[in-house]
């Protein structure tokens, strides 16, 4: 490598038709989850129970009118209670040709559940978006992205071929037992940047939706030049916003603009990767050191 020329590196995946980087969109319909899942009786809290309900009525129609526009797929993670109380959004997710992932009943967090309550919950939720939505989920996102030691294995039981929940990369990985990961961040998500809420107090002062997009792009730039999996998590509630669409939309734009991207939903990224980490070559070197299990997944 020449010092005087910017450091890339190997591209740290192979990605279809030679692309450098992989973009997953991903859309979290918590909605009213949001704050269910804090008070049962949050439906009394009128104000705040009218903020979270805009993500299902008003922000999620909005998004999907964008993605048409642009003509790009993503994976919609909704809650079986969301899908249970707007179940003409959750078709229209379907009918508009993306993917639908299981999220929890009321966006429950794992953390404190045993395996037989997770287990319940996670039948109960393939149960109602199957139902709703007429398919089969195969892709799973923890409420809050925290897994127990034993979700992936339940995963696995329950017939779903992806999870996108830990954080442990910024290319896909396998647990275990099989079960693939494609990993998020933080930063990558629009609650840091966009909730609040009086009270129950949410997040602290909205940022400005310039310096968002630097963020975003700036983290979009470097895993486009390393060859990285850019999972971006927005919630309709918060994205959903007028300004925050358009923001998405210059986005979206930009990264066409920069070329070699493949923006892929989740199923799409989980039967590629575990196709090519079948092949000859592929999981040497820097994928030897990367494609483990993580601690307590063993």
């Amino acid at each position: 490598m020449n010092p005087l020329e910017p450091f890339t590196p190997a591209p740290r995946f192979p990605w279809p038709g030679g692309a450098r980087c992989a973009v997953m969109l991903c859309f979290d319909v918590d909605g009213e989850t949001t704050a269910l899942e804090q008070d049962p009786h949050a439906a009394d809290r009128v104000t705040t129970w009218s903020q979270c309900t805009y993500g299902p009525r008003v922000g999620a129609p909005r998004i999907l009118g964008l993605l048409d526009h642009l003509g790009v797929g993503a994976t919609f993670f909704i809650p079986a209670y969301i899908a249970r109380n707007h179940q003409a959004m959750t078709r229209a997710v379907v009918s508009s040709g993306h993917e639908i992932g299981a999220h929890g009943d009321i966006h429950e967090r794992l953390h404190g559940l045993s395996r037989q309550q997770e287990a319940e919950i996670l039948r109960r939720s393939i149960g109602v978006l199957e139902e709703v939505a007429g398919k089969r989920p195969i892709g799973y996102r923890a409420p809050w992205f925290e897994l127990n030691p034993w979700t992936p294995e339940l995963l696995m039981e329950h017939g779903f071929e992806y999870c996108a929940s830990g954080m442990g990369d910024d290319i896909p990985y396998q647990y275990a037992n099989g079960m693939i990961e494609i990993p998020g961040q933080w930063m990558l998500e629009d609650w840091e940047q966009f909730a609040f809420n009086a009270d129950p107090a949410w997040g602290s002062i909205p940022q400005n939706c310039s310096s968002v997009y630097d963020l975003w792009w700036r983290e979009f730039e470097a895993m486009h030049r390393y060859g990285c999996c850019f999972v971006l998590t927005l919630h309709p509630w918060l994205s959903g916003r007028p300004s925050r669409v358009q923001l998405l939309e210059r986005l979206i734009r930009d990264m066409r603009a920069k070329g070699d991207v493949w923006f892929a939903q989740g199923h799409e990224i989980a039967a590629w990767y575990r196709s090519r980490m079948q092949e000859p070559g592929v999981g040497d070197a820097d994928f030897k050191i990367h494609h483990h299990a993580p601690d307590g997944c063993r």
